[in-house]
């Protein structure tokens, strides 16, 4: 009689890992609760990371900003208010510098292709020493940004004197390059920038046009490519080392490279489809476009040397794209 009391206590010891609640990682994305990444990437990968983890994980998604703005999303996920991050790397505090080099205006035509250099770069050594305290789950870039404004913008001459929001420095100094004012402001500060006459024009990508609801205010839109916004989904390095292997391997099997490049897939898409709503929205002829190419030239000089290692992160950022273009010419 006396031995089924141990004999229970011996099975419960074997049988509680079955039955212990997850590890619940709180997803901050900042972006509005319609932002096409949700849907399009990081509820999928919430729910597939939770799936494949065999219980030991629960990944909750807080969209909008409920955890954390661009501004603060990084140290909210260092602090560990959020476990999980997304965030434009611009809004680090000068963390990630040589990730701007995907700001630069002019050397990338899509995102998939910035997206798969910017991994590569990171995966390769070249940018790594950047994420010392952050492990990246993907890197990936927004499409190249236009011009959207209040009066339409066809030449350098209308652009002279002109106020632009801009999103990070590269930005701001490629404003300058093209002889306008830069006006800093986050993404959801710009509709109201440009309504109230603070801002002539903002400095987006077609994608954040149509998220944040800008072309109500900013009407007519030139496509050129005036450099991209790097992005990361990231979790910080003490709170990856804190999880079992199991949710670890899950979390891997869904990140990477292969979640960097959906995160591209997913936005070069609604870029296609934002262009194909908008009302007026124009290109550069050919020999106008080389005006300006010629006219911000001095933007990646001046990079490439205040950046630490910038020439060589330039050059390899280049290599990549150009491989990547290669590659996949004609498709």
């Amino acid at each position: 009689m006396k031995r089924f009391p141990v004999l229970a206590l011996a099975l419960a010891f074997v049988c509680a890992p079955a039955f212990a609640e997850p590890i619940v990682l709180k997803f901050n994305s900042p972006a509005p609760p319609r932002s096409f990444l949700h849907d399009g990437a990081f509820t999928p990968w919430a729910k597939a990371v939770t799936d494949d983890s065999g219980g030991t994980l629960k990944v909750e998604t807080y969209f909008g900003g409920t955890l954390g703005n661009f501004g603060v999303t990084y140290d909210r996920v260092i602090d560990g208010v959020a476990d999980v991050g997304f965030i434009l790397t611009a809004f680090a505090g000068g963390k990630f510098r040589q990730q701007d080099v995907a700001a630069l205006p002019f050397e990338s035509k899509t995102s998939l292709a910035a997206s798969n250099a910017l991994w590569h770069l990171f995966e390769k050594g070249v940018t790594a020493q950047e994420f010392d305290a952050v492990k990246p789950l993907g890197i990936w870039t927004f499409p190249n940004a236009a011009l959207n404004s209040k009066a339409p913008l066809q030449s350098l001459d209308d652009l002279k004197g002109k106020k632009i929001t801009v999103s990070n420095a590269i930005a701001g100094r490629t404003v300058v390059a093209l002889g306008a004012a830069p006006v800093s402001l986050r993404p959801d500060e710009v509709y109201q920038a440009v309504s109230r006459g603070i801002a002539d024009a903002a400095l987006m990508p077609l994608t954040g046009v149509a998220t944040f609801k800008v072309s109500e205010v900013a009407t007519h839109s030139l496509d050129v490519a005036m450099g991209a916004d790097s992005a990361m989904v990231f979790i910080s390095k003490k709170r990856w080392d804190s999880l079992p292997p199991q949710a670890r391997a899950a979390i891997e099997k869904h990140s990477y490279l292969g979640f960097s490049q959906r995160l591209g897939q997913v936005t070069d898409a609604e870029w296609k489809r934002a262009r194909g709503i908008l009302k007026d929205i124009r290109e550069l002829p050919d020999a106008e476009e080389a005006r300006w190419k010629s006219r911000v030239a001095p933007v990646a000089e001046q990079w490439a040397r205040e950046t630490p290692d910038g020439e060589r992160v330039l050059q390899a950022f280049r290599a990549e794209v150009a491989a990547f273009e290669a590659k996949n010419k004609g498709k």
